[in-house]
């Protein structure tokens, strides 16, 4: 990972804002940076979610491929709800950023999932996801109120309004992405992968 967001994960998980402006106020904005942090989160999700890859007996060559491609369809999802996020705070509230600059900003605000393999943890997995969950949140509402310039209320609105409409693709015009990733999932895995009733029901 390159240093440019390494060394601002620590503020990140802190909630600080200071630590979305120095990553905003390099060159590149560290969006690099902060992609390698939504890649090893997707990483550190599809190996907390692996037990599905267990289960059905995948071979380790397999094993390992499965999870790359969990974790770059991860960053996909990234991409995607930046996107609404940034359209969201440009048609409604009329603030032009750069994409690669909100991007960058929410990509560093991932950070909490890094933890996301700990869901596998007997019992406590649910509770471990769901304070994962809640942690990006909030890091993710810092963010955007640093990306774009946003007050408390402003940063609200174009959050609750950003997931509104990634819910609405997903559930539209997302869908065959969704069934063309899941294709890509059990051809990588070189079957289909039947789904595991785990104790409880992770986050997301």
């Amino acid at each position: 990972m390159t240093p440019v967001a390494l060394d601002l994960i620590p503020n990140a998980l802190a909630l600080q804002p200071e630590a979305f402006e120095a990553l905003l106020s390099r060159p590149g904005f560290g969006l690099r940076g902060a992609l390698a942090i939504v890649f090893l989160a997707g990483l550190s999700t599809s190996f907390g979610q692996s037990v599905v890859l267990f289960a059905n007996h995948v071979s380790p060559r397999r094993f390992v491929a499965s999870l790359l491609v969990q974790a770059l369809l991860f960053v996909l999802t990234f991409l995607a709800w930046s996107a609404t996020v940034w359209v969201a705070a440009l048609v409604l509230l009329d603030r032009p950023a750069p994409f690669a600059a909100a991007a960058a900003a929410i990509g560093l605000a991932y950070a909490p999932q890094l933890f996301n393999f700990l869901v596998l943890t007997p019992y406590l997995g649910n509770g471990v996801g769901a304070a994962l969950s809640v942690w990006t949140l909030l890091a993710t509402l810092v963010a955007l109120g640093v990306a774009f310039d946003l007050s408390r209320s402003e940063t609200l609105i174009v959050a609750i309004i950003g997931w509104l409409a990634a819910q609405a693709l997903q559930r539209t015009v997302g869908r065959p992405v969704t069934r063309l990733g899941r294709r890509l999932r059990h051809a990588v895995a070189g079957r289909k992968l039947d789904p595991v009733e785990p104790p409880g029901l992770g986050p997301r």
